[in-house]
């Protein structure tokens, strides 16, 4: 049987297979554009508890009265779920992370509401070496997100290490 990249499965015996989750560092090239699938539609409850887990009292995030005397008319979505749900619709790609390593930039280009639904894609700006951990290699990311009409509502830019072939934790488990 032919080996192929991006492959769903890899053989691990006779018959048996394991799901493939995420890319090696070494499958990424600068440009690549990655579409983050399915989506994930936020409700106002995310909104509530988000803004109650994380002590953010701005009342235009829960307070229904209130932001209907704003600009928007409704409350808006915490930005913090807004970027939870990039990382995460990126997942499958980005699975084989060891670490993220900082934010180059962070801009929340349009308000999310209770009842959208976020898409996410990522490219790839630049991949490098890195010295101090040989397991891994650097990738610069850029993942965008938009709403269910294709407005954009977020981009940001970060680093994160990632797992070169043959090197990511449960590679090595017969699990």
């Amino acid at each position: 049987m032919a080996e192929f990249a991006f492959a769903s499965h890899v053989k691990v015996g006779e018959n048996r297979y394991r799901e493939r989750y995420g890319l090696d560092f070494e499958d990424f090239q600068v440009g690549q554009v990655f579409k983050h699938r399915p989506g994930q539609s936020v409700s106002q409850q995310d909104n509530v508890e988000e803004s109650m887990d994380s002590l953010n009292q701005a009342m235009l995030h829960f307070d229904e009265r209130y932001a209907a005397q704003t600009e928007w008319k409704r409350p808006l979505m915490v930005s913090t779920i807004t970027l939870q749900r990039m990382i995460g619709l990126s997942w499958k790609t980005f699975a084989k992370k060891k670490r993220l390593l900082g934010w180059a930039d962070l801009t929340m280009t349009f308000p999310v509401f209770g009842g959208d639904t976020l898409y996410a894609e990522s490219e790839i700006k630049a991949t490098e070496e890195w010295p101090s951990d040989p397991s891994c290699g650097k990738l610069t990311v850029v993942t965008r997100g938009t709403n269910q009409d294709g407005k954009s509502v977020c981009t940001m830019e970060y680093d994160l290490l990632v797992y070169k072939r043959g090197h990511a934790p449960f590679e090595q488990a017969n699990y």
